[in-house]
């Protein structure tokens, strides 16, 4: 079962590779010998091999590519668990010369991993820790240590700067003005419920990170300077609202979203509202191949039509400002004379 927090992780495959090349690429050997123990004849090969595979995430559909709606518009993806063992060390595995049976120096690991094709490209979605999710690249993707030729057929697998799921500082200091409104474009309509968390570090003039959470952060004076200074803005925590479910999630700037598993749903297939991690696979699909891109279709409709600009960032930044203002002279009792008496002021 899922903690709170469900971790979504991002991904680009090579844009060589498509949909049904990975469908191809999961069902190669990944078994893997451990090392200290490759020379000894004493056990079996078996009780010295890593058993890493990918693994159905639905028998009936084996690794077929599917196809799924989210917002009107279909998508291809295939569903799977990468399945990937980890050893404990050389000093521990082995007592006294003899090697300690497989089920106490190995381990089992399975985590939900959705690929899917987006404008050309093929993305994926892994659910995990990241410590753990680094194993599926070096395991189960070619990226590990005596991989050989054919399991590098997974070519690059791109962690940073994900083509269309990268947002902007300007992106967020956007989403943070539709506190509270609805976000519509032509596929769907949005409710940004509130703003409860939020992360900036960085100014011209410091280099300070400073993370906000919990409800009404925007009514307080250290959220509100921040904003007021144009400090960069990397994270944000909201609950957005649509026909279907509604998300409460935090979404970074590299596309990671952290889902509230307490605190979110989707309709299940008789329409009736499930938790997150039990509709783990439509969640994550309408999240990235529908919410997210979605939020960014309508912050460049705004942008292309010159209803956010930077003169609306501005003005945006001197409202929080002044409510800062007003929170820290309501906090201090300031008066409007010692206002005045500031050096802005004296100038």
């Amino acid at each position: 079962m899922a903690g709170k927090e469900i971790k979504l992780s991002l991904w680009a495959l090579d844009p060589t590779i498509n949909i049904e090349t990975v469908s191809d690429l999961m069902q190669l050997n990944y078994n893997k010998i451990i090392d200290y123990l490759e020379d000894r004849n004493d056990i079996s090969r078996f009780d010295k091999t890593l058993m890493n595979r990918w693994r159905e995430y639905d028998q009936d559909r084996g690794f077929k590519v599917q196809e799924i709606e989210v917002f009107g518009s279909a998508f291809r993806y295939i569903s799977a668990y990468a399945y990937f063992e980890t050893t404990i060390g050389h000093d521990t595995a082995i007592i006294d010369g003899t090697v300690l049976p497989r089920e106490r120096r190995i381990s089992e690991n399975e985590l939900p991993v959705f690929f899917f094709e987006f404008i050309g490209r093929v993305y994926v979605v892994v659910s995990g820790s990241q410590y753990k999710i680094n194993n599926i690249r070096t395991l189960l993707m070619g990226h590990g240590r005596h991989t050989n030729d054919e399991q590098k057929q997974w070519k690059r697998v791109q962690l940073k700067d994900i083509p269309n799921f990268n947002f902007t500082s300007d992106f967020f200091y956007w989403l943070i003005s539709k506190e509270n409104k609805t976000v519509e474009t032509a596929l769907v309509k949005m409710d940004i419920n509130d703003i409860r968390f939020l992360a900036q570090s960085g100014t011209e003039r410091s280099d300070v990170r400073h993370e906000s959470q919990g409800a009404n952060i925007l009514d307080e004076a250290v959220s509100k300077t921040g904003l007021g200074v144009n400090s960069r803005v990397d994270m944000i925590g909201t609950t957005i609202s649509f026909e279907g479910g509604h998300i409460n999630l935090i979404i970074f700037d590299n596309g990671v979203c952290w889902v509230d598993n307490y605190n979110s749903a989707m309709n299940g297939i008789t329409g009736e509202l499930e938790a997150f991690e039990e509709n783990l696979e439509m969640g994550a699909l309408t999240l990235f191949c529908g919410i997210l891109p979605e939020l960014k279709t309508a912050y460049n409709n705004d942008k292309n039509n010159n209803l956010w600009t930077t003169e609306h960032q501005a003005k945006a930044r001197k409202l929080w400002a002044l409510g800062a203002i007003n929170e820290l002279c309501s906090e201090n009792d300031i008066t409007y004379e010692e206002i005045i008496e500031l050096e802005w002021f004296l100038k």
